[in-house]
């Protein structure tokens, strides 16, 4: 009896290291079928980034959605797949993907503010507007509250919702600590033009002053400024505001010449006010202000005044639309007592002339080039604000799109 139970003891040990063997090598071989489908799923991964690489996005997207089929871990591979769902414009599928992540509860904070931007990109992209808002508005104050906050300001403006438009650029301007008043004015003007067109004077007022905090003295808002008092019947007080324009912004002048011609008319004092803007001609004569001001030299001071007009601009401040309006005007004049050669010569120019100007006169953006026949304050290309020069362009310019 006493030799079994020696036996046993003896027997306990080997028994003890055999298990342990045995763990050793379960570990081992877990850890190994563990390596060996970490290794299958980082082969995926670069098949899928060379087909990627490759330009083959469907066979990339199949096999991408596989590893994520295989390990619903990968956050990562969860978010380049829906960025690449919406840029294939399968905007749908993207959204199902961050929508998952969105809604996960076991994600950090931080994931969950990247699934919400970019769940409300997706639906931007997808032209739902609301949802996109709700979505972009869930992003907390991490990485990701800028990038939100700007996707929103563009949402606005698409939308012309110039309040909530002005909200953004505020809180935009805290997060990034620089500042956004030249939009929050412009915006103010989109509201205060709105208001004048429906004839809400005080609210145009009101929108017109917020503007003028934002910016003082902002050329656009000093323009509205003239337009409501016109609107009110003080053309005088119209003229005092137009006049800062004039000391401090004198090319933008022609965009209100017209209506500041009519003030003046209304006050019987169409000759001061025509005087006034040609003396900004020496160095506003090469743009419409000059169309502007040899209208109103026709109809007030006849022909003959016009072509001396013309004949000092084009001494200071020659172009093709100066010497297109000189030969406009001295065919009117050759029609009356010039001789029938004089006027054959003098329309051939003119003609080559508003060919020539037509195609070259144009206003263009200081940011991306895009040219115009008329003057924008928001770009129509790349959606900045005052990028235009209110100069038109009568040269060779950098090269873009135009309309």
């Amino acid at each position: 009896m006493i030799q079994i139970e020696t036996a046993w003891l003896l027997l306990l040990p080997v028994l003890f290291g055999l298990g342990w063997l045995a763990s050793r090598w379960d570990f081992r071989l877990e850890s190994r079928m563990d390596e060996q489908e970490r290794m299958r799923q980082q082969r995926s991964t670069f098949k899928g980034l060379s087909l990627l690489l490759n330009e083959q996005p469907d066979q990339a997207i199949e096999t991408l959605v596989k590893i994520a089929q295989l390990d619903p871990e990968t956050i990562e591979l969860h978010f380049s797949l829906g960025n690449l769902f919406r840029r294939r414009g399968e905007t749908e599928r993207a959204i199902r993907v961050h929508q998952h992540l969105a809604n996960r509860t076991d994600l950090k904070s931080r994931d969950r503010d990247h699934a919400a931007y970019e769940l409300g990109r997706d639906f931007l992209r997808a032209g739902l507007l609301d949802r996109a808002e709700a979505s972009l508005n869930r992003v907390g104050e991490g990485k990701y509250a800028i990038p939100a906050k700007e996707s929103l300001l563009e949402m606005y403006q698409v939308e012309r919702d110039w309040k909530k438009a002005i909200v953004a650029a505020t809180e935009l301007a805290a997060l990034q600590k620089k500042s956004h008043q030249i939009e929050i004015a412009q915006f103010h003007c989109e509201i205060a033009q709105e208001a004048l067109r429906r004839n809400d004077l005080l609210e145009a007022e009101q929108s017109i002053e917020r503007a003028l905090q934002a910016v003082p003295n902002q050329a656009r808002a000093l323009i509205l400024q003239g337009d409501y008092l016109l609107a009110m019947d003080r053309p005088a007080q119209a003229i005092e505001a137009w006049n800062l324009i004039a000391q401090n912004h004198p090319a933008y002048m022609h965009l209100v010449a017209d209506r500041w011609m009519a003030a003046f008319t209304s006050l019987d004092r169409a000759k001061e006010g025509l005087n006034q803007l040609a003396d900004l001609l020496p160095t506003q004569g090469s743009g419409e202000l000059l169309d502007i001001v040899h209208k109103h030299t026709m109809s007030l001071l006849g022909a003959n005044a016009a072509e001396q007009m013309l004949v000092e601009v084009m001494q200071h401040s020659p172009s093709l639309s100066a010497l297109a309006k000189l030969a406009e005007t001295r065919l009117i004049l050759a029609k009356t007592d010039g001789p029938a050669t004089r006027v054959t010569d003098l329309q051939a120019t003119l003609g080559l002339l508003k060919l020539r100007t037509t195609s070259l006169a144009r206003y263009t953006c200081g940011n991306c080039g895009f040219r115009a026949r008329r003057f924008y304050w928001q770009c129509p290309g790349c959606n900045h604000w005052e990028a235009y020069s209110p100069r038109r362009s009568e040269g060779v310019v950098i090269s873009g799109p135009s309309m």
